[in-house]
């Protein structure tokens, strides 16, 4: 994907933890982080889904393909020019491939197909989808919530491979994972060190994750997690991480000779909060893949 290009010229942010605080549009956040100097962009087609805010959340800018004009598509096509390579990442918040209502599974593969189409017209280097899950106060076997995302990634696959775009699931155990990569081979996965590490619970566990899908890894989610007394808190920026090793991680990754994106998923009360935590954790992987410093712990001094 982005073969032999230098560490910084393979990170890039997320739509996705770009909140409209204080009314941003999808453009001027688009231009906030190409002035912010970085190579890339995660693309999150939507206008409901967000993550921060007091008293209430504060929507994360994007657009819907349900509704998006022909001018707006356009408008979205020049803006990214900004960079060297787009990603586009599905959006999840209560869509559900594997939902017991059958509707609802059917309109989460039309918006997805949306997004394969949206990823196809922009030349993204990554397509990521979330897989789908458990409908609450429904009870179904886990192997057949696992038979909708199987059936969803064999209809993607082949338009994916036709255009060579690398395409994978995020999130879920390893089981979960395994069993559409395993009986799709080309599938892979977005590696979300952030998740991985908790749902693993162990340096052990996590490492274990990444050496089943070593040559699988379409696209990298970076992060912090931070545990505390209530538990874990994730997307955190590098200073407040002490769950992640970064030291191994990256060195993992540019060892097992990982061409693709790195984006950053990290949280902030605004944008310009959100670039500044990006920008740091830009210099850390950086330094990390380059083996310019050695850390010695998981949190920056």
């Amino acid at each position: 994907m982005l073969g032999s290009q230098r560490a910084e010229e393979r990170i890039g942010v997320s739509t996705h933890f770009l909140p409209a605080t204080n009314g941003e549009t999808l453009w001027q956040a688009i231009e906030m982080v190409a002035e912010a100097g970085f190579a890339g962009l995660e693309l999150v087609p939507s206008l409901d889904q967000a993550q921060i805010g007091y008293p209430a959340n504060h929507p994360n800018v994007g657009l819907d393909l349900f509704e998006a004009t022909d001018a707006q598509l356009e408008q979205l096509r020049q803006a990214l020019k900004a960079f060297r390579w787009v990603t586009v990442h599905a959006p999840h918040l209560d869509w559900n491939l594997a939902s017991a209502n059958r509707h609802l599974r059917r309109l989460t593969r039309d918006y997805y197909l949306r997004c394969f189409e949206l990823a196809a017209e922009l030349g993204a280097i990554a397509l990521t989808f979330h897989p789908g899950s458990q409908t609450r106060g429904y009870i179904r076997p886990r192997e057949e919530i696992w038979e909708h995302n199987l059936a969803f990634a064999a209809e993607i696959l082949p338009k994916a491979q036709a255009i060579g775009l690398p395409v994978g699931y995020e999130t879920g155990g390893l089981d979960e994972l395994k069993y559409v990569a395993d009986r799709l081979p080309g599938w892979g996965i977005n590696l979300d060190i952030g998740h991985a590490y908790m749902i693993g619970g162990s340096d052990a566990a996590f490492r274990a994750y990444l050496e089943e899908f070593r040559g699988r890894i379409v696209e990298v989610h970076h992060n912090g997690v931070n545990h505390y007394w209530g538990g874990y808190m994730e997307h955190q920026p590098a200073s407040l991480n002490n769950v992640i090793d970064y030291q191994f991680v990256y060195t993992w990754l540019r060892d097992a000779s990982y061409d693709g994106p790195i984006v950053c998923e990290l949280q902030g009360n605004d944008i310009r909060q959100v670039l500044r935590h990006c920008r740091e954790a830009k210099r850390l992987i950086k330094l990390l893949w380059e083996g310019e410093i050695a850390l010695e712990r998981r949190w920056l001094p």
